[in-house]
């Protein structure tokens, strides 16, 4: 083997050329052998001395890259590496190397450039084509990923962790239909498998089938009886079903092996809220908070119930004793703040939210709320417009930050703005009044009469109201003004 003319070296006719090439080709040979016996900074002095009579040889700068490698000088490899390929741009094992080094790095667009460009070169290599798929993942390229994983189907042919694969893409993509079909796949073929029933489940419940989500559930309950996750997930299809016999059922189990298990409590409580039976969740709350010695989560649960029964110095009081045990506790500053708002004292309720926002800076209901109650008020409305679009960014689609949002622009005079996401909160949340009234407010102040009219009457069909018909009066009135 002349080293130079096989590796993209500079290999000539000339006896100076041929001497250069045998240089290079004993010290690589000798490299090789010093590697293999694990000496490595001998290895490459013997590679640095082959490059030296060979420098264009892509293979010497691999073997150099793949010893800085052994010897945990990743940055040296990776220069290595990058001088192959410099050389010669498909070389094979140089690309794998770079992609490696850049994925363990967490350099996740080098990584996939480098996947992308082996996988040209060899298209049905399902390593790199697996591999691939994983880094579009975590790149959140879920099309991509999908796209490979369906290739791999179409190469290797069905199994069970590619449709599960699959199908789990689908799901975070919303497809649900797809998903479901893949995860059928893979419980075809692995009908024991406890990861595809959970995924079933899972899935079942995303798309608002209940009935179908309890079931799988249930099955993987009996693959692992002993696991309460299982028994949290039927729990919560059950109850989201309102089936809330069966979810009373689960989530009493796991209070039975796990009598402080607060999820398992809290499911409890959502089942009597959902039924209106107040006085049971209150009993069982005061139960629990002697018997695990008063934690704060059971007195913010203690408060929701105070306010669903609209008994409201009770709640305000019970999120009062749960920050008196955690004063640091954000959410109970935020039901707090709500609270206070309700009883009337906003000053208080907007100190609550501002505490809130000190202790979770990234709480999008206390931006959302002390946003909108300063438009509410007209006052610090920039403010106001900047707590809401940072909502709004950790949850693009909420319609009430939409309407909040909107209410600002309208309190500034920007019409146009707040019709904007004033029409977009409705698209998402259609059967709140509270929206409509506040679409109803912008078109009248824009003279769009009809428009405003079916905004209160819509407002008024979702929650009757005398505001609502003294607005659709005024609209009457404007409209026989404006006829001559």
């Amino acid at each position: 083997m002349v080293l130079g003319a096989s590796a993209s070296g500079c290999a000539t006719s000339s006896a100076s050329g041929r001497h250069a090439s045998r240089i290079a080709y004993g010290a690589y040979l000798r490299g090789l052998m010093l590697e293999r016996s694990s000496k490595l900074p001998e290895a490459l002095d013997a590679y640095q001395e082959a490059l030296e009579h060979d420098h264009q040889s892509a293979l010497l700068h691999v073997r150099v890259g793949a010893a800085y490698l052994k010897l945990g000088r990743m940055d040296l490899a990776l220069q290595s590496f990058k001088r192959a390929l410099a050389l010669r741009p498909d070389h094979p094992d140089a690309l794998r190397w770079v992609a490696m080094l850049h994925a363990s790095q967490g350099e996740l667009d080098e990584a996939v450039a480098a996947y992308e460009r082996l996988l040209a070169l060899a298209p049905g290599d399902q390593f790199i084509m697996s591999t691939l798929a994983d880094l579009y993942v975590l790149q959140g390229n879920l099309p991509k990923a999908s796209a490979l994983y369906e290739a791999l189907i179409q190469e290797t042919g069905p199994s069970s962790q590619l449709h599960f694969n699959l199908g789990v893409l689908y799901g975070r993509m919303n497809r649900f239909e797809e998903a479901l079909a893949e995860l059928s796949r893979a419980y075809e073929l692995a009908p024991d498998s406890l990861d595809v029933r959970v995924a079933l489940g899972l899935t079942y419940e995303l798309s608002g089938r209940f009935d179908e989500a309890a079931a799988h559930y249930e099955a993987a309950i009996e693959l692992d009886p002993l696991n309460p996750r299982l028994r949290h997930h039927a729990a919560r299809a059950f109850l989201n079903g309102k089936r809330y016999a069966e979810a009373a059922a689960h989530y009493q189990g796991i209070l039975d092996l796990s009598p402080r298990d607060l999820e398992a409590i809290m499911g409890l409580v959502r089942g009597w809220l959902a039924q209106y039976r107040y006085d049971e969740a209150e009993r069982f709350l005061a139960k629990k908070l002697e018997e695990l010695d008063d934690p704060p989560e059971l007195y913010l649960a203690l408060g929701l119930v105070y306010r669903e029964a609209k008994q409201a110095e009770e709640a305000m009081r019970a999120f009062e004793r749960a920050i008196a045990r955690k004063e640091d506790y954000a959410q109970a500053h935020f039901y707090l703040a709500a609270q206070l708002d309700q009883l009337g004292r906003r000053p208080e309720a907007r100190a609550s939210l501002r505490r809130t926002l000190e202790l979770d800076p990234n709480h999008p209901d206390a931006m959302n709320y002390l946003g909108y109650l300063d438009a509410e008020a007209g006052e610090n409305l920039a403010e106001a417009r900047a707590l809401i679009e940072r909502a709004l960014e950790l949850d693009p689609e909420n319609g009430a930050y939409l309407d909040s949002l909107g209410w600002v622009y309208f309190k500034m005079g920007e019409l146009e703005e707040a019709i904007r996401y004033l029409e977009r909160a409705a698209g998402v949340l259609d059967t709140d009044p509270v929206i409509f009234d506040h679409l109803g407010e912008a078109y009248f102040m824009r003279r769009d009469l009809e428009r405003a009219r079916r905004s209160w009457e819509r407002a008024l069909t979702l929650s009757p109201s005398e505001a609502i018909q003294r607005k659709l009066e005024r609209v009457t009135a404007t409209e026989a003004v404006a006829t001559p």
